[in-house]
């Protein structure tokens, strides 16, 4: 055993360390030079010989000279699980205006069922007894629920096209052609005292990002983390368990997607739509359930939405539900990317929430797609799981728009067209579908889940990962015969996002953004200096059975002040 093998492993037994020591041939050279000389070039022989036996070995078992590149990017991991903590150590030449701060969240979902195992006799008795299952009705599978609305679920009798794309009204576009254009530019410097300094993001990372998950933790108990145990395969044909398989062609909706339903919406079964052959987007857009529900309680808890309500006038007793519903105070929830309508559900549900419905705050959403035909889908899923007709709105408009028609959580004072056809409110199962004038006059929160860039996002990132200026792009149709299109990224819609809902002098407002899971956070919390964030910005894992899905940031200063625990102002 080496000297420093020793002192590791033994470091208090002084004894040991000075045996193994003296009869290291580091010694034995210097007790006897004359047969060290002879026996030095053996040696150098030797080992060359195994070093070079070593590396065949190695190259051998790895596939050849590729080997250990192939090696190192099947164990990258993503910026968000191995960045390192900087807070400390921020340069005297550079400013640091906003913290990123790194948390992690466990999201409890039950996995998917079954799972094939391939090899192994380590089956659960469910797996077992649905690897036994007989096929009937498998392919008798009803597809009704993703079609279109049966008419008598419709009270509108006017038709649309089936994917009706709003358009920017001409009054918005006229009024951002007065409009000074100044280039959006990220920020890399900022004026300090009359001093350009060069920009430093800061990094913290929680204490909930250290070691590894509960999940992990647990699997690890019951001896599911070698390998024996861990070989699965899917089941053919999308089959999670149920005995129905996917009924889609698989380049349009790929059976892995059609597997996972029930996570994107735990009542699928019931008729929800989320799209088919033609609209294939959503089944890789939406958010799944569990997440999505995530996200809204913690938007619920920055914004104090569990506040209980205080006597104003009618004593301190108990009140009945209708005198709390008038007296409630509406907190208004801006979904920019409903699609069909997944977080807009989540947020909603809210409602329902013991803490929320017994405070003096009720949740109203308003969610916006430019695809009329996905807000259909998303009234479908909202009756499916007894949403209130009052606690959603359905907006037929293009997110530039609906962001630019606010300031500082107020709505701005211009009048603008319809972007939708011209046509006046309608209604599908219960719920009002309109345009911009069904837009409420002022916003507590804005949540955007933007288009990544299909679904191989993973190419469109930067140095340390997905950037957000570049990965994100969205166009949005001219209302001009021409068809001319308007182009924004990333961090132009954050940056409009911050303007709209944010207001300084109150301390109000929230940005949340639905970002995914190999983000560069730099690049993002940059975005955010530039759109004059001040403080800290939150950067959520979303962590499912063990493994980072996406990552939720939290931006204004209600998040600045639920990290910090400061008090409002």
């Amino acid at each position: 055993m080496a000297a420093a093998d020793a002192a590791v492993l033994d470091i208090d037994n002084q004894t040991s360390i000075a045996k193994d020591v003296t009869s290291s041939p580091s010694n034995k050279r210097k007790r006897s030079d004359g047969d060290d000389q002879a026996g030095s070039a053996k040696n150098t022989k030797n080992n060359n010989n195994n070093n070079n036996n070593n590396n065949k070995r190695r190259k051998k078992k790895k596939g050849g000279g590729g080997g250990k590149k192939q090696h190192h990017n099947k164990q990258k991991r993503n910026w968000i699980e191995s960045c390192s903590e900087s807070i400390t150590r921020i340069p005297s030449n550079c400013v640091a205006p906003v913290t990123c701060v790194i948390t992690r969240s466990e999201i409890e979902e039950e996995p998917l069922l079954p799972k094939q195992v391939v090899n192994d006799v380590t089956q659960s008795e469910d797996t077992k007894h649905t690897l036994d299952r007989d096929d009937d009705g498998a392919d008798k599978i009803d597809c009704s629920s993703n079609n279109e609305p049966a008419e008598s679920n419709t009270s509108s009798s006017i038709e649309h096209p089936a994917n009706s794309i709003a358009t920017l009204s001409k009054s918005f576009v006229d009024t951002l052609s007065k409009e000074p254009k100044q280039p959006w530019k990220i920020a890399t410097t900022l004026q300090v005292n009359g001093e350009e300094k060069k920009l430093f993001i800061p990094v913290q990372r929680h204490a909930s990002t250290t070691g590894p998950t509960k999940w992990q933790e647990t699997q690890k108990k019951q001896g599911r983390h070698t390998k024996k145990g861990q070989n699965y395969s899917h089941l053919p044909d999308g089959d999670n368990g149920d005995g129905k398989k996917n009924p889609y062609p698989k380049k349009a909706v790929p059976d892995k997607f059609w597997a996972q339903r029930k996570r994107l919406f735990s009542r699928y079964d019931e008729g929800i739509q989320i799209g088919g052959e033609d609209d294939p987007e959503m089944w890789y857009s939406v958010t799944p359930e569990s997440i999505g529900l995530h996200i809204a309680n913690r938007m619920a808890l920055m914004m104090n939405l569990d506040q209980k309500s205080t006597s104003s006038g009618t004593g301190a007793g108990d009140t009945t539900k209708t005198q709390c519903n008038d007296s409630k105070k509406e907190t208004v929830i801006i979904d920019a990317f409903c699609g069909c309508g997944g977080n807009s559900i989540a947020f909603a549900r809210l409602n329902n929430n013991k803490d929320v419905a017994g405070s003096n705050t009720r949740v109203k959403v308003i969610a916006v797609d430019n695809n009329l035909s996905r807000l259909k889908m998303a009234a479908n899923n909202a009756s499916i799981y007894g949403i209130s007709k009052e606690d959603i709105v359905l907006v037929h408009a293009d997110a530039v728009e609906v962001v630019n028609a606010y300031e500082g959580g107020s709505r701005k004072k211009i009048q603008s067209d319809i972007p939708t056809n011209d046509r006046c409110c309608e209604t599908y199962f219960g719920f009002a579908v309109g345009g911009v004038e069904l837009l409420p006059d002022h916003v507590d929160a804005l949540f955007l889940s933007p288009p990544w860039g299909g679904m191989d996002y993973d190419s469109n990132k930067g140095k340390s990962g997905f950037d957000p200026v570049n990965g994100i792009t969205l166009e949005s149709k001219m209302h001009n015969k021409e068809g001319d299109v308007m182009k924004k990224n990333g961090g132009e819609l954050l940056t409009m996002a911050v303007k709209a809902v944010l207001s300084e002098s109150k301390q109000e407002g929230l940005v949340v953004a639905f970002l995914p899971r190999n983000i560069d956070g730099i690049s993002f919390t940059r975005v955010a200096v530039t759109s004059d964030i001040k403080g800290s910005i939150e950067l959520e894992q979303n962590v499912v059975n063990g493994k980072v899905k996406t990552v939720t940031a939290y931006l204004g200063p209600c998040v600045h002040r639920y990290l910090t625990g400061e008090e409002k102002k």
